[in-house]
């Protein structure tokens, strides 16, 4: 019965996806831009005419805003196109994400206490994923194979779906003609076939291993998680993996296969024309290692700003 049952998601899944209206995809775009841009210019306009507002503008404005960027979110999505599609218009080699796919959902780092860069788009983006996939484009077209059960594809990745006896053969398929593989770090029985198959393939010049830091709390820490990974993958990998990682989020091999860690102190970016050396460039200016925590970079930065001001004033009067 179970596997009757998922026979039937499965082929409920891929009518669904087959069947995404474009057009409506479009308009549910615009509904999302309207939702918040049209009661910002007529909160403008009435306070513009001295129309008391109270505290309406900034609680009205939180609300129509994750409105309206959930609403395109969903239009985005009806209208992606998948991973066919992008290999077919890019002649470049592609890059090739591997994930459990609970990690498909996952909030890239957005905490007081991160030590990451915060990106400008961070608020328009989602997950993690569509953070990576935005950067990694630079260098060649991101590529995964889909969940089957999921009826629209996600943000991120250009996807590739295929049943439950044919995803070994399809990773195989793309890892073969990768120009980088992106290994996230995690744990799940179709990550393990994956990760021997990426170490089978014999091409540590092209591996990257993730290792990002989630945004919530309540998620085990990020060492804990390598720890977990490292534990149980560590010996699959012919050179051992480091026993902590820092702040670093991304790692990468040697021809040996010898672990070095993107952003670590003292260790120059990978040089080169290679796709894998250029993506490890561009992760690096993406997520690069600052120098605190967000919330005494932020107070440090106010602090100059309002210094600044303070000097600008005395000068000027």
């Amino acid at each position: 019965m179970d596997a009757i049952r998922r026979r039937e998601q499965l082929e409920q899944a891929t009518a669904a996806r087959a069947q995404r209206d474009r057009e409506a995809g479009l308009r549910l775009i615009w509904l999302g831009v309207a939702t918040f841009a049209v009661p910002f210019l007529v909160l403008f306009v009435l306070s513009l005419e001295g129309v008391d507002l109270g505290s309406l503008p900034s609680a009205l404005g939180f609300v129509l805003f994750t409105a309206g960027v959930a609403l395109a979110a969903r239009g985005r999505r009806m209208r992606v196109s998948g991973a066919e599609g992008a290999l077919a218009a890019d002649v470049r080699a592609p890059i090739v994400y591997l994930r459990p796919f609970g990690a498909d959902s996952t909030q890239g780092v957005k905490r007081w206490v991160s030590r990451v860069r915060v990106s400008p788009r961070e608020g328009f983006e989602r997950t993690y994923e569509e953070r990576l996939a935005r950067t990694l484009r630079k260098v060649g077209p991101f590529v995964a194979v889909g969940d089957p059960t999921e009826r629209l594809p996600r943000l991120g990745a250009s996807r590739v779906y295929a049943a439950d006896e044919d995803w070994q053969e399809t990773v195989d398929e793309l890892t073969a003609r990768a120009g980088v593989v992106v290994l996230h770090a995690g744990e799940s029985e179709g990550l393990a076939w994956e990760v021997h198959h990426v170490i089978e393939l014999d091409a540590p010049e092209r591996a990257v291993l993730s290792l990002p830091l989630y945004a919530k709390r309540k998620e085990p820490s990020r060492q804990a998680r390598y720890d977990a990974f490292r534990n149980r993958f560590g010996d699959a990998f012919p050179r051992p993996l480091p026993k902590t990682i820092g702040h670093c989020q991304f790692a990468y091999f040697d021809m040996d296969w010898t672990p070095l860690l993107l952003g670590e102190r003292g260790t120059p970016l990978p040089a080169g024309d290679s796709e894998r050396a250029q993506a490890l460039r561009v992760l690096a200016r993406e997520f690069k290692i600052a120098w605190g925590p967000m919330w005494l970079r932020y107070v440090v930065y106010s602090a100059v700003f309002l210094a600044a001001l303070a000097g600008i004033e005395a000068v000027i009067f």
